[in-house]
């Protein structure tokens, strides 16, 4: 098929949506993550998709395409703003950081330069973890995603050019069947694998490929339909910004919204909307000029600022000062970083080896914070020492992750279910799992098996995480009815509102067991408690633990509440807040002279053995 005349020219409705992706990104992050804003980045996959293939397209049709001169395009508009951004934020960490937190920010920047921190956060965080908020450069993972894309689509869309032209019928089923296998893995490995869905390729190659597809379809055409259709994809955005819950099972088929909103904005029109008129009013269109380097900026300032306030969340001051700060430095960069180096006509190859070589020499850098340990010079000898034990080597030995799918079809420890033994299960998420070593070793002479999951509190319940629902549903159906436990522990990290399931629980639970026990929430930092504890030795506003604890009277009452309510019924609880701090007093170390916990509330082996013997102390036995 003869392509159709490819329409190239400026879209400002595109630049104002641009705004609209990035506003609610900062929005998601500046409101302690009050709105679905994260799904700004699925609006960002879809218009770089629809941009970047129309230029492809364009060049491959006219013959003029050389993967040279499009991968010195990409180094031009990517590597000059996040070499920036990653020189700022290496030197906020090296001020602001302890020793083993700026090894991680090392790491990450390497990560960034060289364009998979997809895949470093991947296997070492996850996007909604507590953890987020201390890694200055998590952001840069939708970079990763798109860089990695542009490996391979120029090639595949050559390739279908030669064999069926980019507007063939055969060529356009190609690309719907390649979106359809990518939307298709999320179903897959949403559960599981939630973590590589979230920011790996394969399950986010279908927004980018969905914005290369419309540059192959036909204008809109009509007099109604185009305006019915964008004001229907504006509403999908505003409804996924609004009602989508912040999840580790996005993205599924939640991400339609935001993804079928966008490209429906982005499909070509022969007239003018009403949203597209909106969307291409002049303070739009200046955002989303400069929404690359503000994205780029947003991010980082607000992680160190937490950083260096040991705040968990930010005040409407501190969200505001952030924002005038981003929107500044996203300013100087689009003026002076970026626009210099897009228009700087230099040779394709010229342009390729100078940014390899920069990307090359400022990683030195960040591997020089990897190499020292993270440069602990900076700080004393007491503060050097106290971080050689922020290690969490020590839980990770000890964990039993395991899910119900594991308990039935494998060996595993957690699956050795005896009737000949005293036997003791301990059901929970990871509340319960940084205590079961500590368990097995106060009562040797008992066989106690798990069923954990990391997530899933021990409740009976027909709403929560489909994963936890589906395990418990399972276990209470096929496997409980063929045991019968000296005890069953039940231990998580329970939250206002969800441990109200627990008496039906008990309920169903007590026909299994001769006693049931439950162990009480933990005392929660609101940064790591190893990072806490190395405030004195760092420029940090204060060195009082107790400062850090915003949550501190929402746990006292969760566990006064619990005491009162599970009293009248044959259950057994234990305090881990009487064990932890007793009379207010938290704990800080273990006797090993390790922090209690490796993080914000989960304890290290030598932390989980003090706690059992201090329940111990309190008339915990089993079996």
């Amino acid at each position: 098929m003869a392509p159709p005349k490819l329409d190239t020219s400026f879209r400002p409705d595109v630049e104002g949506l641009r705004a609209l992706a990035v506003f609610a990104v900062i929005l998601f992050h500046y409101s302690n993550g009050r709105t679905a804003g994260f799904v700004g980045v699925d609006i960002f996959f879809v218009i770089s998709g629809f941009l970047i293939t129309r230029i492809i397209a364009r060049e491959i049709v006219a013959g003029q395409f050389h993967f040279s001169a499009f991968y010195a395009r990409r180094a031009r508009r990517i590597i000059p703003a996040l070499v920036a951004v990653v020189l700022f934020t290496v030197a906020g960490g090296l001020v602001l950081l302890s020793p083993p937190a700026l090894v991680l920010l090392g790491k990450q920047a390497i990560s960034a330069l060289f364009g998979v921190s997809n895949v470093y956060f991947w296997l070492t965080s996850g996007y909604f973890s507590r953890e987020a908020h201390s890694e200055p450069l998590l952001h840069t993972w939708s970079l990763g995603v798109e860089e990695q894309f542009y490996l391979l689509w120029p090639m595949a869309l050559l390739l279908l050019h030669r064999i069926w032209g980019l507007w063939g019928k055969p060529a356009l089923l190609v690309i719907g069947l390649f979106i359809a296998l990518s939307f298709g893995s999320i179903r897959i490995l949403t559960g599981d694998y939630e973590t590589f869905a979230f920011f790996m390729l394969p399950t986010r190659a279908w927004q980018l490929a969905t914005g290369g597809l419309l540059v192959f379809l036909p204008s809109l055409h009509g007099h109604r339909w185009p305006g019915v259709l964008k004001a229907a994809g504006l509403l999908f955005i505003l409804a996924a910004i609004l009602l989508i819950e912040p999840d580790a099972s996005y993205p599924g088929f939640s991400a339609l919204l935001p993804t079928v909103g966008a490209a429906l904005l982005i499909w070509p029109s022969d007239r003018r909307t009403y949203v597209a008129d909106l969307l291409s009013i002049r303070p739009l269109r200046y955002f989303g000029k400069i929404s690359y380097s503000l994205y780029l900026w947003h991010w980082p300032p607000l992680v160190l600022l937490l950083t260096w306030s040991q705040s968990a969340s930010l005040s409407l001051v501190q969200s505001i000062f952030l924002f005038l700060f981003a929107w500044a430095m996203a300013q100087l960069s689009w003026r002076f970083v970026e626009q210099p180096f897009r228009r700087k006509s230099t040779g394709n190859s010229k342009v390729l080896v100078t940014s390899a070589g920069v990307v090359c020499v400022v990683a030195l850098i960040p591997l020089g914070f990897v190499l020292s340990d993270g440069a602990p010079a900076r700080i004393s000898e007491a503060g050097r020492e106290l971080s050689k034990k922020l290690d969490r080597e020590e839980a990770d030995d000890q964990s039993v992750f395991c899910d119900f799918k594991e308990v039935i079809e494998s060996d595993a420890e957690c699956a050795r279910f005896s009737k000949n033994e005293e036997h003791v299960l301990v059901m929970g998420d990871s509340h319960a799992d940084h205590l079961v070593w500590a368990i097995k070793d106060a009562f040797p002479a008992v066989k106690v098996s798990t069923l954990i999951r990391s997530g899933c509190r021990p409740i009976v319940a027909s709403v929560g995480r489909k994963n936890c629902v589906e395990m418990y549903d399972a276990f209470f159906r096929d496997v409980l009815p063929d045991h019968r436990f000296d005890a069953i522990v039940l231990s998580a990290r329970w939250r206002n509102g969800q441990y109200e399931n627990l008496e039906p629980t008990v309920a169903a639970l007590g026909a299994y067991a001769d006693r049931l026990v439950v162990l009480g929430q933990t005392v929660e930092y609101d940064h790591p408690l190893p990072e806490l504890l190395l405030a004195s030795y760092l420029p940090r506003r204060s060195s009082d633990i107790q400062d850090f604890m915003s949550r501190w009277s929402e746990i006292k009452k969760i566990d006064e509440h619990m005491a009162r309510s599970l009293s009248d019924i044959p259950v057994e609880y234990y305090s881990v807040i009487e064990a932890v701090c007793p009379d207010d007093n938290c704990t800080l170390f273990s006797p090993s002279g390790y922090p209690l916990t490796w993080d914000y509330g989960h304890f290290n082996a030598s932390g989980a053995r003090l706690v059992v013997e201090r329940l111990q102390s309190k008339g915990f036995h089993l079996p």
